[in-house]
């Protein structure tokens, strides 16, 4: 007795292990499906099963490949295999069918799915006869740069000099690759036969080559953009004089206020060291407006003089370089009036009692 309930409790352990092994597929893409999907795709099998009775499997064909992409069943995808070869279609048709025949199924499952692989199978022999081979070799660049297309789908260049399987009738096929000319041709596959296509691609002379590499392996970097012509001296010079004088005009004006201010200021002073005495400690009341004024006038003054200094320098400069670039530019050099360097010039200000200016001097 010990025995037997040991042997029942292996099966009851190993039971479901097994069954999760078979079913880990099936049970990971229900659970990635919606039941909206699902849903889904049993209208779409079932309008696909119509049509294909009806015998408008150009219309099956839509409504079972959507079903299928939505969610696999046997009993879709076998009739799915059984309309696109009706259609042409061998290639595509025996894939689905071998996928229906080769996938594997339950003891329990449903007698619909059994009969769906069975029929597969029988379908799947007779139409197998009916696949083509095309060859297809291709010259005149390197295969690794060809880009090879049979009615507009691409094949892989590994299937270059060999034969790949292909639906009898008519095909284009058409070799790219850049710098080169297409190259087309056109076949036609008998059932369960053969044929090869040679397509031989030329250089294209619209397409500019790359520069050959000269001797001892250095490469010639192509010449770089042009940069914009700069403006001529003589419109500089023009320029920087007409700034110049604007800018000394303004320094003038600085001055000039400096030194009116500058003069008032002294004459306040003056008059502050007549009412206040030495010690300037014993101003009149009347004295405050004095030096309120005495502030003000040296303050404006000041700016006056700093304002000036600044734009007769500026001025200065401006007006001396502007000569400068006409010198070169009537000598027939291409110096211009900018490059100048600043360092060549030496300004000095000078400031006197009711006067002041620069000193300019070029090295």
């Amino acid at each position: 007795m010990q025995g037997p309930r040991r042997f029942a409790l292996r099966l009851t352990i190993g039971g479901p292990a097994c069954l999760l092994a078979v079913l880990g597929t099936s049970l990971a893409a229900a659970q990635t499906t919606s039941p909206e999907d699902i849903a889904s795709a049993r209208l779409l099998g079932t309008e696909g099963f119509r049509l294909a009775d009806l015998g408008d499997c150009v219309g099956a064909v839509l409504k079972l490949e959507a079903a299928e992409k939505l969610f696999h069943a046997p009993t879709t995808l076998e009739r799915l295999g059984e309309c696109q070869i009706k259609t042409g279609k061998f290639v595509a048709g025996t894939e689905s069918l071998n996928r229906v025949v080769r996938e594997a199924l339950l003891p329990n499952a449903p007698g619909a799915f059994l009969a769906a692989r069975d029929r597969a199978q029988r379908e799947l022999s007779g139409a197998l006869a009916h696949i083509a081979r095309l060859r297809i070799h291709v010259e005149g660049a390197p295969s690794d740069k060809v880009t090879v297309t049979v009615d507009g789908a691409n094949v892989p260049s590994a299937l270059f000099d060999g034969d790949r399987p292909t639906d009898p009738g008519p095909h284009e096929v058409k070799a790219t690759a850049t710098g080169y000319k297409a190259a087309t041709a056109s076949v036609k596959l008998d059932d369960g036969g053969g044929a090869s296509v040679s397509l031989t691609l030329e250089p294209d002379p619209t397409v500019s080559a790359a520069p050959a590499a000269p001797a001892g392996g250095s490469t010639i970097s192509p010449p770089g953009p042009t940069p914009p012509p700069l403006p001529s001296a003589a419109d500089g010079s023009g320029t920087r004089r007409g700034v110049g004088i604007g800018v000394l005009a303004v320094g003038g004006a600085g001055i000039v206020v400096g030194s009116v201010f500058g003069i008032l200021a002294l004459k306040t002073r003056s008059t502050l060291n007549g009412e206040c005495g030495a010690s300037k400690m014993d101003c009149p009341g009347a004295a405050e407006s004095d030096i309120s004024a005495l502030s003000t006038r040296a303050t404006v003054s000041t700016i006056g003089f700093a304002v000036g200094i600044a734009g007769v320098g500026v001025g200065t400069f401006l007006l001396a370089t502007s000569f400068g670039g006409e010198k070169a530019t009537s000598g027939g050099t291409a110096a211009r009036s900018s490059t100048l360097p600043l360092a060549g010039i030496r300004l000095q200000p000078w400031l006197a009692l009711g006067s002041a200016g620069v000193n300019g001097t070029f090295e």
